[in-house]
């Protein structure tokens, strides 16, 4: 089977890359595309690949096709099947740049985040839960290393990100609703594992709908966006002030603007020594964001194949994939932020208990949940719903 992947700059090329070149049961053409092509490259992107069509195209989050779908008709007029995995919100880029959206026979979508899945199938699209895992050449226990610090962050600020996204215009326009934010705050803030702040917004359209001059959705996303970007921010505060220098801050040097800037470090490089960070910290925090609403992120697989202890956020797939309670726990999740902060001193406490946790569990990510696995996945799901 001719097997086409569109690799470009984003989150998981690599793993997936590396997981397709181990199989021997396809024709892999690598294509190395930016991740949007103007409309006027598609028909030369489709030359350069039509020797080897028609084939399986797997993509991410859409990235090497244009906006307009040009590349995606011509690939499927030419008898091909497209398969794409979103890692992140699947409607971002047609609420902010008017991608075309697809429904067609000839298309799978997968998920990274379960609730995602029913939404896309809403509009006529197949599309399939399918989380993340781990490449055990970048997350593994090969060397020894000694424990440097009590709890670690790993992960961006955002805050780059929204502002680029919230020019002046829009952020004056959601300053209008500081009284709605506030109650959307109080909700997520209270509990993000089952705050729907979409329905609450959606429900109480009264109180927004008929004063904001931005696109709906566009309202919708940001508001949500706004109150998780707020969320993690606060708690990320909170945590380096009762643990000072006891913690580390792994991101962007924005962190510095909230939290001492003793406590950021800029230099986490996730294929290179992000692994001994995690391995060198006794408890590494999994915050997520707020498209992360029953799945799991990169950090739960990363930590375990590593061997190293993470306290995560509760959610509704954690039990599903882990086992949370009992003695053989192989998960730990909190619930508020003052169950994090207690356990976070219990398990450094509590050495012997705390590493046995971090190592349980290790062989079954090995086996289950390594990109290998993932693709295999993608590839059974293709052949049930296509045949091949």
């Amino acid at each position: 089977m001719n097997v086409i992947f569109f690799k470009s700059k984003t989150f998981l090329a690599r793993e997936v890359e590396n997981a397709l070149k181990k199989r021997g049961d396809i024709n892999l053409v690598v294509a190395a595309l930016p991740e949007r092509i103007p409309p006027h490259a598609a028909q030369s992107v489709f030359e350069q690949l039509k020797n080897r069509l028609p084939a399986l195209v797997i993509s991410i989050n859409d990235a090497g096709t244009d906006l307009q779908g040009t590349l995606s008709d011509l690939l499927s007029a030419s008898g091909s099947l497209l398969c794409n995995w979103y890692l992140d919100d699947p409607f971002y880029e047609e609420i902010f740049y008017n991608r075309k959206a697809i429904a067609a026979k000839n298309r799978i979508d997968f998920v990274s985040e379960a609730s995602f899945a029913p939404l896309l199938q809403q509009r006529g699209r197949r599309a399939f839960f399918l989380p993340l895992g781990v490449d055990p050449l970048y997350f593994n226990m090969d060397k020894p290393v000694e424990f440097k610090r009590d709890v670690a962050f790993v992960g961006n600020s955002s805050l780059e990100w929204l502002d680029a996204l919230i020019k002046e215009d829009t952020r004056a326009q959601l300053e209008k609703f500081a009284p709605l934010m506030a109650a959307l705050k109080k909700m997520y803030y209270q509990n993000p594992a089952t705050a729907d702040l979409r329905s609450y917004l959606v429900d109480n359209a009264a109180l927004w709908e008929n004063a904001v001059a931005l696109d709906r959705e566009k309202f919708l996303f940001l508001t949500q966006w706004m109150v998780g970007y707020l969320y993690r921010k606060d708690m990320i505060v909170a945590i380096a002030g009762a643990f000072k220098n006891r913690f580390t801050c792994f991101g962007d040097v924005y962190w510095s603007t909230f939290i001492d800037p003793a406590l950021v470090s800029t230099d986490a490089c996730y294929y290179t020594n992000l692994s001994d960070y995690y391995r060198s910290t006794k408890v590494n925090l999994n915050i997520n964001r707020i498209q992360i609403r029953t799945s799991f992120t990169q950090r739960i697989f990363d930590c375990k194949a590593a061997g190293a202890f993470v306290l995560t956020e509760k959610r509704a797939l954690n039990s599903q994939y882990f086992v949370t309670e009992g003695p053989k726990r192989e998960l730990v999740e909190f619930s508020s932020w003052p169950e994090c902060m207690r356990l976070i001193d219990y398990f450094c406490a509590h050495e012997e208990e705390r590493q046995s946790i971090a190592l349980a569990g290790r062989d079954k990510v090995l086996h289950l949940h390594t990109y290998n696995a993932r693709i295999q996945q993608m590839f059974e799901t293709c052949k049930k719903v296509w045949g091949i």
